[in-house]
């Protein structure tokens, strides 16, 4: 088993971070992903729990299931296929800290190969890494607008 822990403060409310981060089918418009989009609506909220992810940087697609959707708090998911992991679990927790938040991004998986396990984990570190930039920017550029 791998598992890592990313931390990132962003200027803007939990509420707005939740939205960008939950916005699966943008992803695409704030990553380095080439393609996202929503395969089937979660529920109740169509990024919900439920709701499967389809993310493309390169070569196949990995597709991911929402398995706790609690905003403006708590999302977490699982990888379903795309990856050579099994038992993939991202969870991100939000907090209110400042006039911001604080979010706490936790990884734990386990490579099906061994001995490049440590280039998947090392990959999948700097694919969520590069999310949460994307997810920080907006967020920061949307409360700016708000005012």
């Amino acid at each position: 088993m791998a598992s890592f822990t990313l931390t990132r403060e962003i200027a803007a409310p939990a509420e707005v971070v939740f939205e960008v981060l939950t916005d699966h089918a943008r992803y695409a418009e704030l990553t380095p992903l080439r393609r996202s989009e929503l395969e089937r609506e979660g529920s109740p909220d169509p990024n919900g729990i439920g709701a499967i992810r389809k993310l493309t940087a390169v070569g196949p697609p990995m597709r991911e299931e929402v398995i706790a959707f609690e905003p403006p708090d708590r999302f977490s998911y699982t990888v379903l296929s795309g990856l050579p992991v099994r038992d993939h679990v991202g969870t991100v927790e939000l907090s209110e800290q400042g006039g911001g938040t604080k979010m706490v991004y936790a990884v734990r998986t386990h490579p099906t190969i061994p001995v490049v396990g440590f280039a998947v984990v090392a990959g999948v570190k700097q694919a969520i890494g590069g999310l949460i930039d994307g997810v920080a920017k907006e967020s920061e550029r949307r409360a700016a607008a708000a005012g």
